[in-house]
């Protein structure tokens, strides 16, 4: 069933849909020239798929593959042990709506998320089974795994986990040890990751993270009042508050709608910003405003946080960004038909925020466990890494959009169904089941009162 679902997603989306961000790295892949505010590894793929006669949807068919190959895996694996409800909920769960939209597009969170699920499949299948992994198998959920934390930047925050796969069965080291672990292999991924970009594929750096530096200091100056944190000569407090957004980070990028104020904070208008007396500059100013106003870091961070979880915001809350692509030559797009629609389309079942609830109440009630089977084991994983990897966002995120939340969606859903025998035991207790329920109505009710009063964090 999984192969079939497979072949006719593939019929009805290939060769793909290209955003920008893919009709940038298939220029890449095509003229070989990689750079890594992209990721370089999903350009070098494609190149060698390209090279094979698979045409410019080659990537999307092994995105495809990779999807359908893990969610296969852990429904057979589910159904050889007599969970055969829960095969079936696994295979749904690969078909969920949100997942399909994204699939027919050729994008690095789809990407990361398929790589993932198949590295995974590959050793639940065994270890479900109670069988041993062969060498081969774990290769090549090695080599799964490996594309999809360089496929992604902050992929470091949820490979820690996945990893453990290898070597945890049906003995539980302990939620504290797991994310002590997933920290550890954070931080020895990052520099490794860079190795293979730059030292391996021999991308060209663009210093990416200097986004997140200047959308930082525009939200604390915002938030603090103190425009000194922006440089000794910095812009009108008016001008910063002009182009600063929760909402869209990209207002002082190269494609942004405040070029003005980049060349006021002495960048150029090319990405190419290489400068090193420049990046040292960000990254000193950044340090500052943090350690000097902690209280609007936080305050921008969670207003940030707050967007891209599609939480306490109005209904299609993109309309109140100051993107240049919200309202090119000064004429509006969006129209109060798009507007209602967004209630259909971004429902409460799209919503992060409630799949990073779900997680988190799994992980509670999974606590009081005394079981430690091998299905209960992957679970806990899969519910770690998609909660961290979404978590992560509150501190490294600097833009909106559903996608970015693909793999911590189908982590939580992965694991909340191959632990739910546990997870409904956990709710038929009289008060446990009560506080899930009554939590998840307080999110859905807040969210949508938030949408329909218009209530919106600048």
């Amino acid at each position: 069933m999984a192969a079939v679902l497979f072949v006719l997603q593939l019929l009805c989306t290939f060769p793909g849909e290209l955003i920008s961000d893919s009709r940038e790295q298939l220029q890449q892949a095509l003229t070989h020239q990689y750079t890594d505010w992209h990721p370089p590894v999903m350009a070098l793929v494609w190149s060698w798929l390209i090279g094979l006669g698979t045409g410019v949807g080659g990537l999307l068919a092994l995105h495809q593959l990779l999807h359908w190959l893990g969610i296969g895996l852990i429904a057979d694996g589910c159904h050889r042990t007599g969970r055969r409800s829960q095969a079936w909920l696994v295979l749904a769960a690969g078909a969920f709506p949100l997942f399909l939209f994204y699939d027919r597009m050729i994008v690095k969170d789809v990407g990361m998320a398929s790589a993932f699920i198949a590295g995974t499949g590959m050793v639940a299948w065994f270890v479900v089974q109670e069988r041993r992994v062969p060498g081969w198998v774990m290769a090549l959920s090695g080599l799964c795994l490996l594309y999809g934390v360089l496929i992604r930047t902050n992929a470091v925050f949820a490979i820690g986990p996945l990893l453990l796969l290898y070597f945890v069965r049906s003995r539980w080291p302990g939620l504290a040890k797991v994310i002590a672990w997933s920290c550890v292999t954070a931080v020895m991924a990052v520099p490794l990751s860079n190795w293979v970009n730059h030292g391996l594929i021999g991308a060209k750096s663009e210093y990416s993270v200097q986004s997140l530096q200047l959308f930082d200091l525009m939200g604390i100056a915002v938030d603090s009042g103190d425009e000194r944190v922006m440089g000794d000569k910095p812009p009108p407090m008016s001008e910063i508050r002009s182009c600063y957004t929760s909402y869209w980070w990209d207002t002082v990028s190269p494609w942004g709608s405040c070029p003005q104020l980049r060349l006021a904070l002495g960048y150029t208008t090319d990405i190419d910003t290489t400068d090193p007396a420049s990046i040292a500059r960000t990254a000193r100013l950044w340090r500052a405003a943090v350690l000097s106003h902690p209280a609007a870091y936080l305050s921008h961070r969670l207003q940030y946080f707050n967007s891209s979880l599609y939480f306490i915001v109005p209904a299609y809350h993109f309309r109140y960004s100051k993107s240049a692509l919200l309202a090119p030559y000064g004429t509006q797009l969006i129209t109060q038909r798009d507007i209602r629609l967004d209630y259909l389309k971004s429902n409460f079942l799209c919503w992060p925020v409630m799949w990073l609830y779900l997680g988190g109440c799994a992980l509670a009630l999974l606590a009081a466990c005394t079981t430690a089977s091998s299905a209960l084991s992957i679970a806990r994983l899969l519910l770690i890494s998609g909660w961290l990897f979404a978590a992560a966002y509150f501190l490294v995120g600097v833009a909106t959009d559903f996608r970015y939340y693909y793999w911590s969606i189908m982590a939580t859903q992965i694991g909340i169904i191959l632990a739910s025998r546990e997870i409904g035991a956990g709710l038929r207790s009289r008060w446990a089941g009560r506080l899930v329920l009554a939590g998840l109505a307080l999110i859905v009710l807040a969210g949508y009162v938030a949408r329909i009063a218009d209530v919106r964090f600048v």
